[in-house]
């Protein structure tokens, strides 16, 4: 799912197509083991050449040839209920990240119409040629607190609204309607010409075809989305709203009145009305003020008090985890769970943990993440590798066992994906059998069929490797729908020479320049000190 003030941003068309593919392939929520870097070069001659093509027919079937159908991944929300997310074909994927370089400068021009710009969306350099993430916070953080401060003065309410289901509801050939209007998109006899319609069709190319729905997780599907909801900003400033922030979908407004408001809500709706789009009208409220600029929960927690100074016992750290716990279950997402363990990390290095605090943290983590499965994405890179002590990988190992057996329970891939990630990251044994293993051969995911392939060998699972390898080799009989769905694991299991005679020309050229989209990370050891402390 960035201010988006695109008359600052200083990326050129190169950086956007680097940070688009070699960043942007995989949502973040997939286990981080999975990488696109180096594709944006490898794809950069075929991929431009098609979009060079002078002859708007061979344009249009070169366009459509290059849809794909995409993996299907599932990821755990904040409220305990799976988030739909998508892995695009890589090469679908190129195509429409090399049209957006493409036509780069066009698209900026576009989006800086509305001025004040109302988007609170982050696509710059955000380290490493990455160009978006999703918490990123910029400099420009504070010109948006100070203009919130002065917009709240005289206003009475504040509304809140969001669109309904708005990444699988947006129309992709509101693309070109929002880039050169209605008429102008329907009017020209030769439609792929259009800039617009070109974005159009080979946004469709990462579904299939499919003209409903973005895409959720890549990073292209942000920029195609900006577009759009940045012409229903326009049309709002242009009826007077100006007091307005965009964060994706989710909106705020600062109205003087409750007429305002209402006036606002209904023109918000009529807006979306002509993008195919709708409000959530359960996420949609007038609220008075005064009110706390941030969640209640949020505030609690950046109040805790900490000691300064000093190495931290377990006693601190429980007292913080039971205040997040309690706004947890208050609010009905474990969001502030998220936020207090990524508290604890501190980036800064100020917060020291004695040794018993930090194997009973750990432990308290985990605990927290089998019941609440939101957070266990996160627990590798804020609680393991931040407070690393000597057998901290039984713990590990043990969560992992349960979150195979917590997968096949409440059916979340997710979870079996990030305990085989785990296992390959930190070289344990999960202790499950290799019968337990087997069973989750039938959920049929990609990418954990992936990451079981890898695990298997490892452990000597001869029977586990052999399905997933049969598996794969079923799929060469399958159609292209099916093929394109498991496009990473027939990458990982094919040759060259089988990935071409499928039909798969693109990962077969991938395949010979010996491309990997799984890299397993390796675990940075650090000195113990010997415990102390409560």
């Amino acid at each position: 799912m960035f201010e988006l003030d695109f008359k600052k941003i200083d990326l050129s068309p190169d950086d956007v197509s680097t940070g688009l593919l070699d960043f942007g392939l995989f949502a973040e929520k997939v286990p981080p083991c999975f990488t696109s870097k180096g594709l944006a070069e490898l794809a950069a001659t075929s991929m431009v050449a098609v979009l060079e093509n002078a002859d708007s027919r061979a344009l249009t079937n070169a366009v459509k040839k290059r849809s794909h159908d995409y993996i299907r991944y599932d990821a755990i929300r904040d409220i305990n209920i799976p988030r739909h997310l998508g892995i695009p074909h890589p090469e679908s994927y190129s195509l429409q990240a090399i049209a957006i370089k493409k036509y780069w400068e066009e698209i900026k021009v576009h989006c800086a119409k509305p001025s004040p710009a109302i988007s609170r969306v982050h696509v710059r350099h955000v380290g490493g040629g990455c160009i978006f993430e999703m918490s990123y916070k910029g400099v420009e953080r504070y010109q948006f607190e100070e203009d919130e401060i002065e917009w709240r003065s005289g206003a009475k309410f504040v509304v809140k609204a969001d669109i309904a289901r708005c990444f699988p509801s947006m129309y992709t050939h509101t693309i070109p309607w929002a880039l050169h209007g209605l008429t102008a998109a329907k009017g020209t006899d030769c439609p792929i010409k259009l800039y617009g319609n070109l974005l159009d069709r080979c946004t469709q190319n990462t579904r299939d075809m499919q003209t409903n729905g973005l895409l959720i997780g890549p990073h292209a599907s942000n920029i195609i989305a900006e577009i759009i909801l940045t012409s229903i900003d326009t049309m709002l400033q242009t009826k007077g709203h100006k007091k307005l922030t965009r964060h994706i979908d989710d909106y705020t407004y600062y109205a003087n009145t409750y007429e305002d408001a209402e006036s606002f809500i209904k023109n918000l709706g009529l807006s979306l009305r002509n993008y195919e789009m709708a409000l959530n009208e359960k996420k949609t409220r007038i609220l008075p003020l005064p009110r706390p600029s941030s969640e209640n929960w949020k505030l609690a927690l950046q109040r805790f008090i900490f000691p300064k100074g000093e190495e931290l016992g377990f006693s601190t750290i429980r007292s913080f985890l039971d205040l997040a716990l309690e706004n947890a279950q208050s609010a009905g997402t474990s969001a502030p769970l998220n936020y207090a363990l990524k508290m604890l990390a501190d980036k800064h290095g100020e917060r020291k943990l004695s040794q018993r605090a930090k194997r009973l943290y750990v432990q308290e983590a985990i605990n927290l993440a089998i019941l609440y499965p939101y957070l266990v994405p996160i627990l590798d890179k804020f609680v393991f590798d931040r407070y690393r002590y000597t057998g901290i990988e039984t713990k590990i190992a043990k969560f992992a066992a349960e979150l195979v057996r917590l997968g096949m329970q409440k059916l979340y891939p997710d979870t079996i994906a990030h305990a085989l990630y785990y296992a390959l990251k930190h070289k344990i044994a999960i202790p499950v059998t290799e019968a337990e293993l087997l069973a989750v051969m039938p959920l049929d995911d990609c990418v954990v069929n992936v990451l079981l392939l890898e695990y298997a060998p490892m452990h000597g699972l001869k029977q586990l490797q052999k399905a997933v390898k049969t598996r794969a080799m079923q799929l060469k009989s399958a159609g292209h729908r099916d093929q394109d769905r498991s496009w990473l694991l027939i990458y990982q299991t094919w040759t060259e020479k089988e990935l071409t005679g499928n039909g798969q020309a693109f990962l077969a050229m991938l395949k010979k320049a010996k491309f990997q989209f799984l890299v397993i990370p390796t675990v940075e050891s650090e000195p113990v000190a010997a415990e102390t402390g409560a």
